[in-house]
């Protein structure tokens, strides 16, 4: 027999593996569907894209109403705020001009820029339109008008300022060519940067607290999960079908009819199917890690959207790499399959080479999906695909034929095997004893006590037997228990003969 390539070799022992990730990455991800931003609204994600995942907070946007300047400029803080002022009769800090006095009133001979206006720090305009604050499920007039957010400044900076952000109010002056002093950008700045702080913490902390946010963030990681579970499994079962096909082929012989062909691919359907029936248990191991690294990709992806927006690409790549991180921790800490120590790491690491090989295989589909080929509607997700699976396998293959021909790594497997995992000596004395209970529950307990007793009684006759008495006890006991004696005729004429030999049975 020819000797197998070792390519051959290697693709015999891991077919399983990579074929799996190939077709679960790039044939069946289409059960699994990123959104830009994951799948959660977050504030900062409705903000940036403009978009709403869930239909219901959608809905609340569009029905926020037209912004209402009166009813944001008269509440009752923002009217008890101007009467405070007013009352005092008194020259106070211009909130925005260090150094400038503002007063509150009508006094005559007062400009502009000493009469004092009640400023919004963040736009009432801004708040109203807000994403974030609809979302948070804020009224846009209370938040408006909070401490934090109303300063005095004068009245020509105000009226001049009037919807605008004080970073836009910053840029249009310079844009106008009448920039703002320096003091007076860093006063604004300051101002601007206590108020939003303290109106991100309160919107943040209505939302991300609420019940609508815990369960959308539920729902949505069960969805992923249920989605990646899926895919696991009909991945699994594909594979056990396309093995079993392969072997019905190549057990044809030459010069086979295409109707002989066709039967030994039926055949291998069928019997991939029983096959999958048959692994049962590795089919729901494959969809329990698919629904875990889905629920978890979920969760990891509506974090992370609540600080930066994640793209398409993203999202993908947490997914791809949660379903590695769940196969290595099934192999280190579950070790289903009871491998030695040595063995055991041996397959976590070709389980993140394959998970390595896939990451690498979707980031290059994505930059080609940025060229004009990529682009094509008609054959542009068909060739992203193809070189996306191509590199992976061909990555996968490489690293795998490397880890199995290591000189290196096979000595720190041997190595590592002789001691052992802590999982696999358990289940070994697990097992030992299972079998000794076995053993001892067919034992006739009765004829047990029984024997027992009676070598108790010859045990004290011994004790306190003479030579003599010992010699017939002694014959008396093999007698009893049906112990052959070692010996045939006289004991004495027995032992004189050299050539003889006692034999216990």
């Amino acid at each position: 027999m020819a000797e197998q390539t070792v390519f051959s070799e290697m693709w015999k022992a891991y077919r399983g593996v990579i074929l799996h990730s190939i077709v679960t990455s790039f044939g069946l991800d289409f059960i699994v569907r990123d959104q830009h931003g994951g799948d959660v609204d977050t504030i900062h994600g409705v903000r940036e894209t403009g978009q709403f995942k869930n239909a219901r907070n959608a809905a609340a946007y569009e029905a926020r109403g037209e912004y209402d300047r009166v009813a944001y400029h008269h509440n009752d803080a923002y009217d008890s705020t101007v009467r405070a002022a007013r009352d005092s009769h008194a020259f106070f800090d211009d909130a925005y001009v260090p150094g400038n006095r503002i007063y509150y009133g009508k006094a005559s001979g007062l400009g502009t820029d000493r009469k004092a206006n009640l400023d919004h720090v963040i736009a009432a305009h801004e708040i109203h339109e807000d994403r974030g604050r609809v979302l948070a499920g804020k009224d846009g007039v209370e938040l408006a008008n909070t401490a934090s957010n109303l300063q005095f400044t004068n009245e020509h900076l105000n009226k001049s300022m009037g919807d605008m952000t004080i970073e836009e109010y910053i840029q249009w002056r310079e844009d106008r060519g009448e920039p703002l002093p320096d003091d007076v950008v860093a006063q604004m700045r300051e101002k601007d940067s206590a108020a939003r702080k303290e109106y991100e913490r309160s919107i943040a902390e209505a939302y991300y607290s609420s019940d609508r946010f815990i369960i959308d963030a539920g729902v949505a990681a069960a969805k992923c999960g249920l989605k990646m579970g899926a895919r696991q499994a009909i991945g699994f079962v594909f594979i056990e079908i396309w093995c079993a096909c392969e072997d019905e082929i190549k057990t044809l012989p030459s010069g086979v009819s295409f109707s002989d062909c066709m039967k030994a691919v039926a055949t291998g359907i069928q019997k991939g199917f029983e096959n999958a029936k048959a692994k049962y248990r590795d089919l729901l191991a494959q969809f329990e890690q698919g629904f875990v690294a889905g629920a978890m990709a979920s969760l990891t992806t509506t974090l992370i959207n609540i600080f930066i927006t994640t793209d398409k690409n993203m999202v993908r790549y947490i997914r791809q790499g949660y379903t590695t991180v769940v196969q290595v921790g099934n192999i280190l800490f579950i070790n289903p399959n009871d491998l030695l120590l040595g063995d055991q790491l041996k397959t976590a690491m070709v389980a993140l080479t394959t998970g390595a090989s896939v990451i690498a295989g979707t980031a290059v589909g994505n930059q080609i999906a940025k060229t004009p080929l990529g682009k094509d509607e008609h054959v542009g997700v068909f060739v992203q695909n193809f070189c996306a699976s191509l590199v992976s396998g061909l990555i996968s293959c490489t690293l795998l034929i490397m880890i199995d021909r290591s000189e290196f790594i096979r000595k720190v497997v041997e190595r590592l095997n002789a001691y052992g995992s802590v999982e696999h000596e358990i289940r070994e004395t697990s097992e030992t004893f299972t079998a000794l209970a076995a053993e001892i529950a067919q034992y006739d307990m009765t004829e047990f006590t029984d024997q027992v007793t009676k070598l108790d009684g010859f045990t004290r006759q011994m004790l306190k037997a003479n030579d003599d008495e010992l010699h017939e006890l002694l014959l008396d006991t093999f007698e009893e228990f049906g112990i052959p004696l070692p010996w045939n005729g006289d004991f004495d004429d027995f032992m004189g003969n050299p050539d003889n030999c006692l034999v216990f049975d």
